[in-house]
């Protein structure tokens, strides 16, 4: 009998083959290796698959599957800061952020921070020195600096929201958000600069920006204070507010917004309550303008995290569960509303019930991570 090629496989068998439980790297250099046909499919199972966890430590990041336990350990590299004329050695990044396959590295240096007495107000400014860095393509990309009035902030303890509009190379735009009230700014590849966004809507310094995604070829976030803005990029850039969801209750500790499969904006509350906590999903109807309770994500599951929660199809997997929520608190870096509140955990929207996963390290800090290559 003669042997039949790989590449002549239909797609949907390889799609099979590629979809059983294996280590993400087998996808990523095995069967993208094969032939063009399979590094098609790879590629979109890649895409659908959900995130990892990422746990980054100061010169190495984990990459952990929840479901199937396996890891792989990656060390981090130390590039040559273009801002670092008197260095002559490589250095490590300040913070790591996941940002939709790529990892925004901040090489913000105590060296870089001035002093401004404009007006006579004294501030704290940094320069931020940001590459996005690629661990499976090794691709690298320097963004413009910019910088931060850390006055009423230590550089430390500074988060910055970064969100990217697309994972092709030379096609995605970013969009930042920095702590001096609510400020937001986007930059496009070729740019030379970063792009300041008018926002009249944000009066109050006190209005940070709690969560922004990439929605429609702009962005929408919302705002510490329940605010929700669509960000529209072209032809002019402008912000236009949504309404607010009327069930902003106060005792959320978090809110998170996400696109759903179909294109629908989603907004989750993460609610405690006296005895319980439940999390609240609601979609936004564009046409009434108003916000509608969602009771059952169907073949869905949600994946929360700032800047970057994600919609997967769970189709007739057995690893991960339709109709819930993953979530971690550390992902958002803050106190947890009550001590007994779940760190790693999944809410099952029928039954309202939280299970636990395994907490894989107290000593690494942690985001979820989508493999793109």
């Amino acid at each position: 009998m003669a042997t039949v090629p790989w590449s002549v496989l239909p797609e949907e068998m390889v799609e099979l083959i590629m979809r059983q439980p294996t280590h993400v790297l087998n996808l990523v250099y095995l069967y993208r290796n094969v032939c063009r046909s399979w590094r098609s499919v790879a590629d979109r199972v890649l895409a659908s698959s959900p995130p990892h966890l990422l746990a980054y430590d100061e010169d190495r990041i984990e990459l952990f599957n929840i479901f199937t336990g396996d890891s792989r350990v990656y060390k981090i590299p130390e590039l040559k800061n273009r801002g670092r004329q008197q260095k002559k050695q490589p250095v490590l990044p300040r913070i790591v952020y996941s940002c939709q396959g790529w990892l925004a590295m901040d090489f913000t240096a105590a060296s870089k921070c001035y002093v401004s007495t404009n007006s006579g107000v004294g501030r704290k400014n940094h320069a931020h020195d940001i590459c996005l860095y690629n661990p499976f393509s090794r691709a690298q990309i320097w963004l413009p600096t910019f910088t931060i009035d850390h006055s009423l902030q230590p550089c430390n303890t500074c988060y910055i929201n970064f969100v990217l509009s697309s994972t092709q190379k030379n096609s995605f735009s970013i969009a930042l958000s920095v702590l001096e009230g609510g400020k937001l700014m986007f930059w496009k590849a070729g740019d030379e600069k970063w792009t300041h966004i008018d926002n009249p809507l944000v009066v109050d310094k006190r209005m940070l920006v709690a969560d922004i995604i990439s929605y429609k070829g702009g962005f929408c976030a919302i705002y510490s204070f329940g605010y929700i803005i669509q960000f529209e990029l072209s032809p002019v850039p402008r912000a236009k507010e949504l309404p607010t969801c009327n069930v902003m209750l106060l005792n959320h500790e978090s809110s998170y917004l996400v696109e759903s499969l179909s294109g629908e904006l989603l907004l989750v509350n993460r609610c405690f309550h006296p005895a319980e906590e439940e999390f609240m999903v609601y979609k936004l109807d564009w046409e009434k303008m108003e916000w509608d309770e969602v009771r059952s994500l169907g073949d869905e599951a949600i994946f929360l995290a700032r800047n970057q929660s994600v919609c997967i199809r769970t189709g007739e997997s057995t690893a991960y569960r339709h109709n819930c929520i993953y979530f971690t608190t550390q992902l958002d870096g803050m106190k947890k509303a009550r001590e007994d509140a779940v760190d790693f955990g999944v809410y099952d929207m029928e039954t309202k019930t939280i299970d636990q996963f395994p907490y894989f390290s107290n000593n690494l800090r942690h985001r979820w991570f989508n493999i793109q290559l």
